[in-house]
């Protein structure tokens, strides 16, 4: 189905052949941690425009609300979950719009859905994907396109008017098959362990490396990376940070993605509503929750419980 809105055209049907991609571009795999980034994004940019319904916001009216409206959501995540979102650093390196923001704009599902007035039901869905493209385990490749294709007719649903970003339309037509071109799981490629050494990187050229020079001071941060990868002494701590780590319980919904043979007696939810139900509980998000090490999974009797760390 074809619709046009200010001059853009978009296709709601993920399957059309619009969409293949090249079979080259598969191997590049997605980045879940900008995934949480760039969803968070999304749902606030959505959120700005959603008493004007428009996508290109170009008159001077138009502009003042939706200038009024970003002031006012900024205003209530700061006062009701301590956020500042899509403001400046104060040191020049970026946005307040991290990770770890991201995460925990997501662990609050309601709250976040009255803040941004955004279908709370469609927030659920991205949460669920971000955490399957997240964790280390093997995805089903049919469940995770049908959930995917689930949650882009919701989002059809309720906010045709604006176009999916690419992050957006990336995960939910095209993760299916990236998970079938991958030959790890999606979270096992993930950006989390480079993006933790940025501290490191930056600590070590001011206190660690000559600076007589910028070759000098470059080639001293590459051999302590070098140094400091080395498996011996990345294991001396290991243990230390392994115990440290939080075990967050998987919900029902992202277990129905993953695919896990074996498991007794486990039903997976077969309606979209299936995710709306008690089962789903809530989150608390830490920097080192989506760790590459020392991933676990646990079945308790019943199968119904997972725990990852």
């Amino acid at each position: 189905m074809w619709w046009k809105s200010e001059a853009v055209f978009v296709i709601e049907d993920l399957s059309s052949l619009v969409f293949q991609p090249k079979p080259n571009s598969l191997k590049y795999g997605i980045s879940p941690l900008h995934a949480w980034i760039r969803f968070l994004e999304f749902v606030l940019n959505l959120s700005y425009r959603l008493h004007i319904k428009k996508w290109q916001i170009r008159n001077a009216e138009d502009k003042l609300l939706m200038q009024q409206r970003k002031s006012e959501i900024q205003q209530q995540f700061w006062e009701k979950m301590g956020l500042h979102v899509h403001k400046p650093k104060s040191n020049g390196s970026g946005s307040t719009n991290d990770g770890n923001t991201a995460r925990k704009a997501f662990s609050n599902l309601e709250l976040f859905a009255s803040i941004t007035n955004v279908n709370i039901e469609f927030l659920k869905h991205l949460q669920v994907i971000l955490i399957a493209i997240s964790c280390n385990f093997e995805l089903s490749v049919e469940n995770l396109k049908s959930f995917c294709y689930r949650t882009a007719e919701i989002y059809f649903q309720y906010y045709e008017w604006y176009p999916m970003s690419a992050t957006l339309h990336k995960i939910l037509a095209h993760s299916s098959q990236i998970v079938q071109a991958s030959i790890v799981p999606l979270g096992c490629a993930g950006e989390s362990a480079s993006e933790a050494r940025n501290k490191f990187y930056k600590k070590d050229r001011i206190e660690h490396a000559r600076k007589d020079s910028r070759e000098h001071n470059i080639s001293d941060v590459f051999n302590r990376a070098m140094d400091s990868s080395d498996p011996f002494l990345s294991s001396i701590c290991l243990k230390n940070r392994h115990s440290a780590k939080k075990n967050l319980q998987l919900p029902r919904e992202v277990i129905s993605l993953l695919k896990i043979l074996d498991v007794p007696e486990y039903q997976l939810p077969t309606t979209s509503n299936a995710i709306a139900n008690e089962n789903f509980p809530d989150f608390e998000w830490e920097a080192e929750d989506l760790s590459l090490f020392n991933i676990e999974l646990e079945v308790d009797e019943t199968g119904d419980n997972f725990e990852w760390n």
